[in-house]
């Protein structure tokens, strides 16, 4: 039966770029939440096999439901509403957030979430994107890549503005000042915001169409490679590999083991910046396997070249 506006569960949506930040934002929202004693339900979607940013929020969330192997906004559809009912239905969750994959087209997301068949059980409460500032080729307009999240988000959080220099950051500001639409704007480091003021209802505005995107439209997404890893990495061969990826690979995340090493270690690259290994420690410890995402870098040589760090190759 469907619940009455009063009574459906506040939906937040996490979108942006990839690695630009969604999951540390979507861990500072969970500790609020967690804090204010609230039961919070995370739809976590990734585009490849493995769910990394679904075992980060499990310590926090009281259930993690995690859509993989597809996009929200068009081919994991399903998976959304099978989540909904999960965590609303069964978990009896009190807020529920989606991270979207950093390839989801958000007027896409937006039409699949304010679908009647999930507006049974959520009201979609808050856009929330995420980005980083884009210091684009010579030529190139700075804010034409974020033109649909200005439009559609209700906030639009600038993260990593320690990264770039104070020309950089003000270029990029005026940018998205210009095609910001009726979003707040908010310049960060860490996604540090306050999630009070963040979180503050704020009246909507109508949909509308931007340029020559239309709902209902298929996203040009960008290859998702899935590499399971059946063992243990050669710690040198595999810096070297991580040292050397390919201009067209744009995201590479996952966890792996080293040799003679009992820790797990994650691993993450968004370009050009961030690159990243660790140790990591999970309640439930996802399988060893990196996820590629990328448009123009050969996936059949990036799995060979990986499997060749394998200590049995």
């Amino acid at each position: 039966m469907p619940m009455t506006e009063s009574i459906r569960i506040p939906l937040y949506v996490l979108v942006g770029p990839l690695g630009a930040g969604k999951t540390t934002l979507l861990m500072q929202l969970l500790t609020f939440w967690c804090d204010a004693s609230k039961r919070v339900g995370v739809l976590m979607n990734e585009a490849g096999a493995i769910s990394l940013d679904g075992a980060h929020a499990g310590g926090s969330a009281a259930a993690v439901w995690n859509i993989t192997e597809g996009c929200v906004c068009c081919d994991a559809r399903d998976g959304v509403i099978e989540g909904l009912a999960e965590l609303v239905g069964q978990q009896r969750v009190d807020v529920v957030v989606l991270e979207c994959s950093g390839i989801a087209t958000i007027e896409d997301v937006i039409e699949t979430v304010t679908d009647p068949t999930c507006l049974a059980f959520v009201r979609l409460e808050k856009v929330i994107a995420v980005i980083e500032p884009s210091v684009p080729h010579a030529g190139r307009p700075i804010g034409s890549r974020y033109t649909t999240l200005m439009q559609y988000a209700d906030e639009v959080i600038v993260n990593k503005q320690d990264l770039y220099s104070p020309s950089e950051r003000e270029r990029f500001r005026t940018a998205l000042i210009r095609d910001r639409g009726h979003a707040r704007l908010w310049q960060v480091s860490q996604a540090a915001v306050d999630p009070v003021l963040v979180l503050q209802p704020q009246e909507r505005q109508p949909k509308r169409r931007v340029g020559n995107v239309a709902f209902g439209s298929t996203p040009a997404h960008p290859m998702v490679t899935t590499i399971p890893l059946t063992g243990p990495l050669h710690r040198g061969r595999f810096a070297e590999w991580f040292d050397h990826l390919p201009v067209g690979l744009d995201r590479v995340k996952g966890v792996c083991r080293f040799s003679g090493e009992q820790e797990l270690y994650e691993i993450q690259y968004a370009s050009p910046v961030t690159r990243w290994v660790g140790i990591v420690r999970f309640l439930q410890e996802p399988d060893p396997a990196l996820v590629l995402i990328g448009r123009n870098y050969n996936p059949a040589s990036c799995h060979q070249t990986l499997l060749a760090c394998l200590m049995s190759a």
